[in-house]
């Protein structure tokens, strides 16, 4: 039977999940996006920039290990927006479509690679002792881990998750969270909840690991977002508009950075309140895609049913593409992932 300690344990890191996965389904405090620039400060912009459920698990260490190390980078997005039939001649939708163009995993497995090695100079030159990946790999518990985990890259339409090799994907790293304020539907929720109980299920082994490397592990997350998209007819007075409006705006930024730290049997989480904003010199171009031949065919199509039907409802979208030119994209979202990594480094040391 298990002790009243251990179940008292599980029950908090189970309410840190679900706390986790809530962040899905209910809006966010919107923070002001701190700019990456020569004057921008890590430590001082740690002081107040993360929110810590419990500070505890972060007094007192010396020795860390990271064996997750999650870069996710967004290559799609979109935003819909809409407005009500009500009072008005018909219904008006809206939607804008964007795709990062020019970069791709190779260039996103370079910065992930070169994050990584500088965080743990970071760990380093604050005082910490950092255990050699080598060590982790070896570790008993590791490799039960990796039993649950998730090779990299993740791949979807929009996504690409990143890690170093050799390090899995599981746990909280695959959890959504941070400070995005994109939002998800009920499935994505689900999902993340299903998600957040086998993290939960893994937290034996994580102690355990540990114990064997001697360590507090440190699982990082964090996220590179091209553009930012805005639905403007929330709220009921903007469904009630005559038109339906969507913006966007192309600017790369890092979003959603979380450190889950378990010292011990203390756990805890370090999350990112503000977004960080980089260089748009990363981008060379934001241009419509060309419409091709079917495209057009479609939307005379859409009209000549419209017409007949005596539809009042309009629509419009737009396709964009964001063009990156490599070399600059990799040194200034490597530069502001560092930032971030920088931050979380400061605030661990401020609180030690």
């Amino acid at each position: 039977m298990k002790s009243k300690l251990t179940l008292s344990f599980h029950a908090k890191v189970l309410v840190l999940a679900l706390c986790v996965c809530a962040t899905s389904v209910h809006t966010k405090e919107v923070f002001t996006p701190l700019t990456v620039d020569a004057s921008f400060n890590a430590a001082e912009a740690a002081i107040k920039g993360f929110t810590i459920p419990d500070t505890a698990a972060l007094k007192g260490i010396k020795r860390v290990a990271v064996p997750v190390f999650a870069v996710e980078f967004i290559i799609a997005d979109s935003v819909s927006s809409y407005t009500s039939s009500f009072g008005a001649a018909g219904r008006s939708t809206s939607s804008m479509y964007y795709r990062l163009l020019g970069v791709g995993e190779a260039d996103f497995q370079a910065i992930t690679d070169g994050l990584y090695i500088r965080f743990l100079q970071s760990l380093r030159a604050s005082g910490l002792e950092v255990v050699e990946a080598s060590q982790i790999a070896a570790a008993p518990a590791y490799a039960k881990l990796l039993t649950g985990a998730t090779a990299a890259p993740i791949k979807s339409d929009s996504t690409m998750m990143m890690s170093p090799p050799g390090l899995g994907l599981y746990g909280f790293a695959k959890l959504g969270g941070g400070n995005s304020n994109t939002s998800k539907g009920l499935f994505s929720a689900l999902s993340n909840v299903g998600a957040g109980f086998a993290a939960v299920g893994a937290i034996g082994d994580t102690m355990q690991l540990g114990t064997e490397l001697d360590a507090t592990l440190l699982e990082v997350r964090m996220r590179v977002s091209f553009v930012q998209l805005s639905d403007d007819n929330k709220g009921f007075f903007g469904r009630l508009a005559n038109s339906a409006s969507t913006t966007g705006k192309s600017f790369p930024s890092v979003d959603n950075v979380m450190m889950s730290v378990q010292s011990g049997p203390l756990r805890t989480a370090m999350t990112m309140k503000n977004t960080l904003t980089l260089d748009a010199a990363a981008f060379t171009d934001v241009r419509e895609k060309a419409a091709t031949k079917a495209d057009i065919a479609g939307a005379v199509a859409v009209g000549l049913l419209k017409l007949a039907i005596g539809s009042k409802d309009s629509s419009s979208s737009k396709e964009m593409e964001v063009l990156a030119d490599p070399a600059p994209y990799r040194q200034i979202i490597g530069d502001g992932l560092l930032s971030a990594g920088s931050m979380l480094v400061e605030r661990m040391k401020q609180e030690r």
